[in-house]
């Protein structure tokens, strides 16, 4: 029968020591005479992020524009934002996810397959590259998943053209082994096999730890309610069952994510830590600080659009497209330096213009601002741009005001972060009857960000865990974690249909209505057509 590999015979490589230097390429027929074949077989594995678009735009597109609490205008997000993928410019292409994440898997699956045979490295150097393309394949097929369903399982570097979709059982049940494996091969942070970019053990854990929640939430929804701020109002629902999930048993998995919290939190500040407050975390002096556990590695090669074009406070007429919703931002208290810090409060009005606006219009909290004049944020009343992802200083951040400004820019990609353990833990303590110990790990985070305290105002858990729902949309804006967060819990239809439109800046007006199709992203026609026993599209798709 006809086998098929996704791997391309000359690989755009990184170099081996950093992710951050300067790739080369190099031939496939030639890795097994490379005296560093072995890390630049793994290194590919991660060039996928950037060589297939996916962390230049299309991963922020089609993750983290499609929820609540994003806000931009309809013609900015493109149907990628609205629900449906197939008109975005991306789908059925190689910066299609499913393609670039199918792309990561034959990566690993060949360094899985190949890299046990070096002998010119070290057991532990080649554990941890062993370990992460374990944690590299799992982590695409999390994805996969969670976007797309049942999906076809290859294992093996050389497999099957003609593959059926696994089921979503099997799918989380490779995960999870996947995940375990790497954690047991992988060395620790700070060990020399350990660099900045590269996959470590805590990543697994906590990695493993969301997988499991997902696992958890999913089986748990359509039979618990949650409580969601709905344009200012908080809204009971009565979540949908989620497809797929129904086999998963609800208290063993959060015993296992409370006891991978628990073995990462006694291991704070021998690696990874919580930084103090929310000024230390984001901003050019604190890149690749001990907060970030994972992230995807941009340089000068490498280099975000998306982060830069949209999220930078350029004027209108240059970029900042997107941001936060006005609802995600009310959110926050008074006191809340994430609310203070962690959005842009002036913007200029253009380029060439003298003048600010002010947002929101608190002249005794944010002053005047750099023109002098109390001017208000009049146009721009519905859309927030966060400095999570600037790069300047964000405690003081400086809109852009020339052309081009940040118009394409190198930057990290930050994707697991080390207070995931205190809100993952949060979240099982309240799920296994510990509501004391869920609101203990809530206020770690409130406290940081200077945001009242829960400790002892309820023990109800509908009630605890609205409260953890709410507060990871607080700390993890613009992070890849909303969408998937109201799709495990079964709330993604009901929330959006809720919100419905929301009004944009300059008086235009976006839609939040979904149909149901859109609980599933469209597969590229192309898999369907090339794979004869895929089947059909997911529903609603065909």
């Amino acid at each position: 029968m006809k086998k098929i590999a996704y791997l391309l015979p000359a690989i755009f490589f990184l170099n081996s020591c950093d992710l951050t230097e300067v790739p080369y390429t190099a031939g496939t027929e030639n890795l097994k005479d490379a005296p560093d074949g072995a890390d630049q077989i793994v290194a590919s594995i991660y060039n996928v992020f950037w060589s297939s678009y996916m962390m230049k735009k299309t991963y922020m597109e089609w993750i983290d524009m499609d929820h609540d609490h994003a806000s931009a205008e309809a013609w900015v997000v493109s149907g990628a934002g609205q629900g449906n993928v197939t008109t975005h410019w991306g789908y059925n292409g190689n910066s299609d996810l499913f393609n670039a994440f199918y792309q990561i898997i034959t990566r690993a699956n060949f360094a899985l397959e190949n890299v046990p045979s070096y002998t010119e490295i070290s057991e532990g150097e080649l554990n941890q590259l062993l370990g992460e393309a374990y944690f590299l394949r799992a982590f695409a097929y999390f994805h996969l998943v969670r976007m797309y369903g049942p999906v076809p399982l290859r294992v093996q570097y050389l497999s099957e053209k003609d593959m059926g979709r696994s089921p979503v059982a099997d799918v989380f049940q490779c995960i999870v082994n996947d995940l375990k494996e790497a954690d047991r091969l992988m060395t620790a942070w700070g060990t020399p096999s350990a660099r900045w970019g590269h996959a470590n053990k805590t990543a697994a854990k906590l990695l493993l730890a969301k997988v499991y929640a997902t696992m958890a939430s999913g089986a748990l929804a359509g039979s618990v309610e949650m409580e969601v701020d709905i344009k200012g109002t908080n809204t009971a629902f009565t979540t949908d069952a989620v497809a797929g999930y129904e086999s998963f048993n609800p208290q063993e998995c959060y015993t296992q994510v409370e006891e991978l919290c628990n073995a990462v939190i006694a291991e704070r500040g021998n690696a990874f830590d919580l930084r103090a407050n929310f000024q230390s975390i984001w901003g050019s002096a604190n890149a690749r600080n001990n907060e970030f556990v994972w992230a995807i590695v941009g340089h000068s090669d490498f280099k975000t659009e998306h982060l830069s074009y949209y999220y930078a406070a350029i004027p209108f007429n240059g970029r900042a497209w997107a941001g936060i919703s006005s609802g995600l931002y009310n959110l926050y208290e008074e006191t809340d330096t994430r609310g203070t810090y962690g959005v842009f409060h002036y913007m200029k009005r253009s380029f060439t213009s003298a003048n600010y606006e002010r947002f929101p219009n608190n002249t005794a909290k944010y002053g005047t601002g750099p023109d002098g004049k109390a001017t208000t944020y009049s146009n721009y009343s519905s859309l927030i741009f966060p400095t999570k992802w600037y790069k300047g200083d964000v405690t003081n951040p400086s809109p852009v005001s020339v052309s081009p400004g940040y118009a394409y820019e190198a930057q990290d990609v930050i994707m697991i972060r080390y207070v995931d353990a205190y809100l993952l833990r949060a979240e099982a303590r309240n799920e296994l009857n510990k509501p004391a110990g869920a609101l203990e790990d809530l206020d770690v985070v409130r406290v940081r960000a200077g945001a009242s305290l829960k400790a002892g105002t309820t023990t109800d858990k509908m009630k605890i865990r609205s409260l953890v729902l709410r507060e990871r949309g607080l700390e993890y804006a613009q992070e890849f974690n909303r969408k998937f967060d109201l799709l495990r819990w079964g709330l993604y239809l009901p929330v959006m249909n809720a919100t419905g439109t929301v009004l944009e800046k300059y008086n235009r007006s976006i839609s939040k209505v979904r149909e149901p199709r859109s609980l599933l992203y469209a597969v590229p026609t192309t898999e369907i057509y090339t794979n004869r026993l895929f089947g059909p599209n997911n529903t609603g798709w065909q």
